[in-house]
């Protein structure tokens, strides 16, 4: 049996999970679990690394503690930021958070000098103002002196295991983020170069790069033995892609929980006109690239559950549900409004931006419900129409990961609206799959196929055929109308 040490770091909170593999087929436990508080200081807003760091010391402690028998470690976080090292090797100030507000109104002094779409076409990655190119940006615009000071520029994951190991790497799947890694796998000199960026992009290294053992220092704090470190999928969502549990290769993936990530996997990167208008974007992940869009997703029920479960009258999400599932279908919006990103009221929003669109307004929780999961799984058909046009590849199945698979109705929704069989299961993707990523790197796993095929036999699979097959067609139709008018 062979034990990895997944440190799997999201936007709110981070967990050390212990993930077993035996025969072909894996267990996982989470070990630690700890926030992530970003912190405002003087006005900018940080991530607090040296206490990120400290709580996976703990879970490195908790496993010497515990005398679990260690292979090897791999660390994932969120996308796009990034710390600078000095000329002694030492971190330049905590991380800026990407929602920091830095990088408000970049565009208007990048596109002269590169537009977005020569961007999108040098990258592959959609060009959010958010991304490490765009926060480089800001900060030369603002003449930051930590520009003239760098001599590294490390991704989160990569920041990480430096400080781990001592190497110096930046990983595929995370530099895939910053708009700043060409189509052919390397940096991409003409972005850095035309916007003057100083020199300090290292070695790129593939995901599953062993990085060499946790210093000695490490070890002494920790009480564990060169355990070696591992350059996994270090941005979540491709941990996510190279998990997925599926057969064949003509298949789209739908990751669901507060927000959904509808993608499928490609040889090479599309930078198509049609990919870029489409808000599509490109990653890289274990072997492949992928073409993806980010879609808004439980995040609108989880706001009407927040305002309606009460200690008087509790709506859990069993009762939600229940309710949706019962109700009759009576309307339809476009998921993407902006209005539906952070509405003081979801409720009273929801109904708003049904009004505006002249649809019918639901008599009852349960109808908004019902009427919130039905368009969620009309733009999962919608986009994934668009990905089989930028690709001109169709896919015959959609697997579905994350915590949404839990909803089932949602699950026999998309099934529906997409006209193709939903395989849900898996709703630990992202751990499991920086965890395999690992084996695959320390010779336990032979590759992507391998992989899936572990999951498969670790996760129970349920599949929901499409229904109802008429009716979905014309709710199709009425939602592209839907979506071109509001183009317009």
């Amino acid at each position: 049996m062979k034990h990895y040490l997944a440190i799997d770091l999201g936007a709110e909170s981070g967990r050390a999970v212990l993930v077993r593999l035996e025969v072909k087929k894996a267990h996982m436990e989470e070990l630690h679990r700890f926030p992530n508080r970003p912190v405002r200081l003087g006005g900018t807003l940080f991530w607090d690394f040296p206490f990120l760091f400290a709580e996976i010391l703990a879970s490195l402690r908790l496993c010497a503690e515990q005398s679990l028998p260690i292979d090897a470690i791999g660390v994932d976080t969120w996308g796009v930021d990034f710390g600078l090292l000095g000329p002694d090797g030492q971190l330049l100030g905590n991380p800026v958070h990407y929602r920091d507000g830095r990088t408000d109104g970049i565009h208007e002094y990048s596109n002269p000098i590169m537009s977005a779409q020569k961007v999108f076409e040098a990258t592959a990655a959609e060009p959010w103002a958010i991304s490490s190119l765009f926060q480089l940006l800001a900060m030369k615009k603002n003449d930051s002196p930590l520009l003239g000071l760098a001599r590294d520029f490390l991704n989160m994951p990569d920041l990480f295991n430096y400080f781990l190991t001592g190497v110096k790497a930046s990983e595929k799947t995370i530099a895939s983020t910053a708009n700043l890694m060409s189509c052919e796998g390397q940096w991409s000199q003409p972005v850095i170069e035309r916007f003057g960026l100083p020199d300090m992009f290292g070695r790129l290294v593939e995901p599953g790069t062993v990085l060499g053992p946790i210093t000695e220092d490490i070890q002494r704090q920790t009480g564990l033995g060169p355990v070696p470190v591992v350059a996994t999928c270090g941005h979540d969502t491709s941990a996510v892609a190279a998990a997925v549990p599926a057969e064949g290769n003509r298949w789209a993936f739908l990751s669901c929980g507060t927000w959904s990530i509808l993608g499928k996997l490609q040889d090479r990167p599309v930078t198509t006109p049609e990919a870029f208008n489409g808000g599509f974007c490109n990653e890289y992940t274990l072997a492949s690239w992928f073409i993806c869009r980010n879609i808004l997703g439980l995040w609108l029920v989880q706001e009407l559950k927040r305002k309606w479960d009460t200690s008087t009258d509790a709506w859990d999400y069993d009762r939600i549900t229940d309710e949706a599932r019962s109700a009759t279908s009576r309307s339809m919006f476009s998921v993407n409004d902006r209005r539906l990103m952070a509405p003081v009221d979801m409720e009273e929003a929801l109904y708003a931006v049904l009004a505006e669109a002249g649809q019918p307004q639901p008599g009852t929780r349960g109808e908004l419900v019902r009427c919130v999961l039905e368009s969620l799984a009309l733009e999962y058909a919608y986009r994934l129409e668009r990905i089989t046009e930028v690709t001109g590849q169709k896919s015959e199945s959609v697997y579905m990961v994350g915590g949404g698979i839990k909803n089932t109705l949602l699950c026999q929704l998309t099934a529906d609206a997409c006209g193709v069989p939903v395989h849900a299961g898996a709703d630990q993707c992202t751990a499991m799959g920086n965890a395999l990523t690992v084996a695959v790197a320390m010779g336990d796993l032979s590759g992507p196929e391998d992989i899936r095929r572990v999951m498969r036999n670790s996760f129970e699979m349920i599949t929901y055929e499409p229904k109802d097959a008429a009716a979905w067609v014309e709710k199709r139709r009425q939602y592209a109308a839907m979506q071109k008018e509001q183009a317009r």
